[in-house]
């Protein structure tokens, strides 16, 4: 679902993500957040499969997690998902992963931002500029 600008992608934490503390493995969260950016990405007609099919890839080159709580096996999480910066050549993801709690109120469990560099796929392909669909998917959130 999105909301002004904001993405909002619910999941279920799953038992094989969890640690022998119970918790969700530090790692997991850059999967939660590729799945929320990418159902982002989606929602916002800049389908990333469509976008490798034309032959344009957008690799994470940068990443930030912050880790405030910690989230545990079978607990719903929502991650929030928002364009941060738009670049020439990339764009940076900010991410909020929280637990939503009674009231609607929630504790928040990670904070963190990707940045993805736009790349020609293929043979000798390298950085390039966002092409200009893309470019206006990511700037209309």
């Amino acid at each position: 679902m999105m909301t002004d600008g904001t993405y909002f992608h619910r999941l279920r934490v799953r038992y094989g993500e969890t640690d022998q503390m119970g918790r969700v493995h530090h790692a997991n969260y850059l999967l939660y957040m590729e799945e929320a950016r990418t159902g982002m990405m989606r929602a916002m007609g800049a389908s990333y499969a469509q976008m490798e099919r034309e032959g344009i890839g957008l690799p994470v080159r940068k990443t930030d997690l912050r880790y405030r709580n910690a989230a545990r096996y079978e607990e719903e999480l929502v991650v929030e998902t928002s364009i941060e910066r738009v670049g020439p050549a990339s764009v940076t993801f900010a991410y909020r992963i929280v637990r939503p709690e009674e009231a609607g109120s929630s504790t928040l469990i990670v904070t963190g931002s990707t940045e993805l560099a736009c790349i020609a796929m293929g043979e000798g392909g390298g950085l390039m500029h966002l092409p200009d669909k893309v470019r206006a998917s990511f700037e209309g959130t």
